[in-house]
């Protein structure tokens, strides 16, 4: 199966894509260029301009949306016009931003930091809560990606891009004051390239964007690839469900990292891409904070 450009964006660093329930629209980043944007039903595009990069957009159960600029989370009003801090995050790190993030089962945010200077083990895992509190759940990473939820909110999914494994965490239905790593779901070796953005599907399935490896995979609770879909650039960045049935897979793309003839090669580098699948998404879980 071949995914189709259907936003062709150019993104310097497409990121971040998530679906809103809340108006069935599609949000996602262009890091590089301090941007969001905004696929509406109709195929329309809107671009709103931000004061910092960002790694991720996530809605709110009440207007607006979170938004993990490089150096902060903040809440920001529907129209990205209005910033308010909630946390400065890794201060002292000046080499290292936000990156990759997903809404817990409670209403939280984890969310990931990004060596991006000397890509070393310096960067982080962390949960913002929703009274904004910040707390530490890893450290010793250097690209966080790939955070992800189980349909039930007992399993955490968590990769270091630079290191490859796409690891497990039992969390407790009461809180999250047991978080019990397990078994991994797969290693470097399970697909091309290496894991980037994902997310869970409704039997469990974790779909990733294989970053450098020109595709999306769809890796089964047992750890075995069961679908593979390609695109014809080597730099999907993440992936979402969406579309009215929650059956339209999204992916973000990237141009950095790419030679002259590797772009004339793969013209649409940079774009969003989708694909049909066969089992819907778990509805967005919206944040608290």
């Amino acid at each position: 199966m071949t995914a189709t450009c259907v936003v062709d964006c150019r993104n310097t660093l497409g990121e971040g894509c998530v679906w809103d329930p809340r108006d069935g629209r599609l949000y996602w980043t262009d890091i590089a260029e301090s941007r969001i944007y905004r696929l509406d039903a109709n195929g329309a595009v809107t671009v709103f301009p931000l004061p910092e990069r960002a790694g991720f957009v996530l809605p709110r159960s009440r207007p607006g949306f979170v938004i993990g600029l490089a150096s902060r989370i903040a809440i920001c009003d529907p129209a990205f016009q209005v910033f308010e801090t909630v946390a400065l995050i890794e201060e002292g790190l000046p080499q290292t931003r936000v990156n990759d993030a997903a809404v817990d089962p409670f209403g939280g945010v984890v969310f990931g930091t990004f060596d991006e200077r000397g890509r070393k083990p310096v960067a982080a895992l962390y949960r913002c809560s929703p009274e904004g509190d910040i707390s530490q759940l890893l450290s010793g990473v250097t690209i966080s990606n790939g955070i992800a939820f189980s349909p039930g909110g007992d399993m955490m999914y968590f990769a270091d891009t630079h290191e490859g494994t796409i690891r497990r965490f039992h969390i407790s239905s009461l809180s999250w004051e047991n978080v019990t790593e397990v078994a991994p779901l797969a290693g470097p070796e399970v697909a091309a390239g290496r894991p980037d953005g994902a997310v869970v599907d409704a039997e469990g399935g974790y779909w990733n964007a294989r970053v450098w490896g020109g595709c999306l995979v769809r890796i089964a609770p047992d750890g075995t690839v069961s679908e593979t879909i390609a695109l014809p650039t080597k730099g999907p960045t993440c992936v979402m469900l969406g579309g009215r049935d929650g059956r339209t897979l999204y992916a973000t793309t990237l141009r950095v990292m790419h030679t002259d003839d590797e772009l004339r090669a793969a013209p649409f580098a940079g774009g969003l891409f989708a694909a049909p699948v066969k089992v819907p998404g778990v509805p967005q879980r919206l944040a608290a904070l």
